[in-house]
């Protein structure tokens, strides 16, 4: 693989974007071949703005550029829609716009050699931290239980007591993906039961997988995510209503495939404070 496209989407947080994007910005000058697709959501006109003022000072650092201003909210789902529609890369780089990226694409060189070395590797994904405690696990990776709940696996824990090694996963978050576009060719998009966010990721990596095609988590890489910077604050979908209801939609969905996917039980799963308590929570 040579090419790379970035897909990023925004709704009226372009500051955190931009910081997003400066960083994917030093991609090109470390070699890589970049096209970068910005899709935003329907955000207030001096968003927008904002936004179309980086891009005609940046896109000259780039193969190719586009910003794709949608009218309305597509969702997570639509707006990373309209990125795999146009993507040109051999392989597609989805990212939220609140990951804090390390400045020197090390961690991109790494993801990319798990594609290279295992053709049926889809999707390698890195260890997500905590933005405010950057030495806790926020996931590596996602499990699920026979009955379809989501469990961040390590989430809570020291980064220092997982081992920095890539692992297979059933899932892994999309705020950081390095997909195969291949892969993504071979499913097709993301599934729109999930409007306009919550498990859409999920419901990916579970076709893929039945598809024969692998998810990793590589450890070694370490991502910090602030998390839910704009899905928590949508006033016609309440977040916690809205992973309910799609929680729900998974379960019925793949009722009878979680049987056999299914590699965490029940009290496996930790969704309590951070940092733990000290006695385990």
């Amino acid at each position: 693989m040579s090419s790379l496209t970035v897909g990023v989407l925004n709704f009226n947080r372009a500051s955190l974007t931009i910081d997003v994007l400066d960083k994917v910005a030093l991609l090109s000058k470390a070699g890589w071949d970049t096209q970068l697709i910005v899709v935003d959501n329907g955000s207030a006109e001096d968003e927008v703005q904002c936004l179309t003022e980086w891009f005609l000072a940046n896109r000259g650092q780039f193969a190719e550029a586009l910003c794709i201003a949608a009218s309305r909210n597509l969702g997570v789902n639509g707006g990373r829609n309209v990125i795999l529609e146009l993507a040109a890369g051999e392989a597609i780089l989805i990212l939220d716009n609140d990951l804090i990226l390390p400045a020197h694409p090390d961690w991109l060189n790494t993801l990319w050699q798990k594609l290279e070395t295992d053709p049926k590797v889809a999707i390698v994904g890195p260890m997500l931290v905590f933005s405010d405690y950057p030495e806790i696990v926020q996931a590596t990776g996602i499990a699920l239980t026979d009955s379809g709940r989501v469990g961040y696996l390590h989430r809570g824990d020291p980064v220092e007591m997982v081992p920095a090694m890539p692992v297979q996963v059933v899932a892994t978050p999309a705020a950081c993906w390095l997909l195969r576009t291949e892969a993504q060719q071979s499913v097709g998009l993301f599934s729109e039961d999930y409007y306009p966010m919550q498990y859409e990721d999920v419901d990916f990596c579970v076709r893929l997988g039945l598809e024969g095609w692998k998810i990793v988590c590589d450890r070694s890489v370490k991502i910090a995510h602030i998390g839910n910077v704009t899905t928590r604050n949508l006033p016609d979908h309440p977040f916690a209503r809205l992973a309910v209801r799609n929680a729900m939609r998974f379960r019925e969905k793949w009722a009878s495939v979680l049987p056999r996917i299914a590699t965490l039980q029940e009290e496996e799963i930790y969704w309590g404070p951070i940092p733990r308590p000290a006695d385990g929570g």
